[in-house]
């Protein structure tokens, strides 16, 4: 029999092999890709693990899709969220999402007590800008006479057998605010809930029934039902947050940082509700 010199005894799947492979590292860098952008977006915020990446899973995802058939689903799934990243970054998109998150009440010329809500703390201990924000809201209203007290909660974690708070910035802030005596910290909470059920037993002690609740925008109306479902009346008070992302001259990074915020509390307000904390 003569030899066919264009034959070979190599099988077809290993004669491809490089191209699958080079399919795979592309399917990967696609992966850790997409998993940027949904960490830009707030995706990873929602799994309650903030050391937790996605980047290593999303891109074995993406290896293993790469080297199938299947790999169209990659390009698809990184055009449809650069697609969602391009319309939040550079539309009035979160602006017209947020509308329905945000309660605003009219503030009586007083109440019993303002609450100030807590929004996170630095790993150096300082408070976050929403929580300077929101204190500083709470703090004008107390200097307005709106109340007598302010309630301000603070959040505490334990990282390396030591515990981290923003308890000494707050009470330094207090303190140049000429305010410490009229200031009561709430040590200690966790969740929304945790505050609203700690700060009813303090208002409760001393008779009150009636709080100016002051949190971030997009989180007024899950918490203030989260205090009237324990028991207390409600005054909301969004606080003045700098760059909120929902003004007309807020920048791409502005609404970014808007529609991670309106993408938590979306998924956190129906946590809430299936849990019966708001009703």
């Amino acid at each position: 029999m003569p030899l066919n010199r264009h034959n070979t005894s190599v099988p077809r799947n290993l004669r491809e092999s490089p191209f699958d492979v080079r399919q795979a590292v592309a399917g990967a860098i696609l992966g850790t890709l997409v998993a940027v952008a949904a960490h830009v977006l707030g995706v990873q915020q929602l799994l309650r693990r903030p050391e937790l990446t996605l980047y290593l899973p999303s891109a074995i995802v993406g290896a293993a899709l790469g080297a199938t058939r299947l790999r169209p689903l990659i390009w698809i799934s990184a055009g449809l969220i650069a697609l969602v990243c391009v319309a939040v970054a550079y539309t009035p998109l979160v602006s017209g999402l947020s509308k329905r998150m945000i309660r605003s009440d009219p503030i009586p010329a007083t109440v019993d007590a303002i609450a100030v809500l807590s929004a996170g703390f630095t790993s150096d201990g300082l408070m976050r800008g929403e929580t300077l924000d929101r204190l500083l809201t709470g703090l004008a209203l107390l200097r307005r006479g709106v109340a007598s007290t302010a309630l301000v909660s603070r959040e505490r974690i334990y990282y390396d057998g030591r515990a981290i708070s923003d308890s000494l910035d707050q009470e330094n802030l207090v303190a140049v605010a000429n305010a410490s005596p009229r200031v009561i910290f709430v040590d200690s909470v966790f969740s929304t809930h945790d505050e609203a059920l700690r700060m009813k037993a303090i208002a409760r002690a001393r008779g009150w029934s009636t709080l100016a609740v002051v949190t971030s925008p997009m989180h007024t109306r899950r918490a203030c039902a989260t205090f009237e479902t324990a028991g207390l009346r409600v005054v909301c008070v969004p606080a003045e947050l700098r760059e909120s992302g929902l003004d007309r001259g807020s920048t791409a990074q502005d609404r970014l940082r808007a529609f991670r915020a309106w993408l938590y509390e979306t998924f956190a307000s129906s946590s809430y509700q299936r849990r019966g904390w708001t009703g």
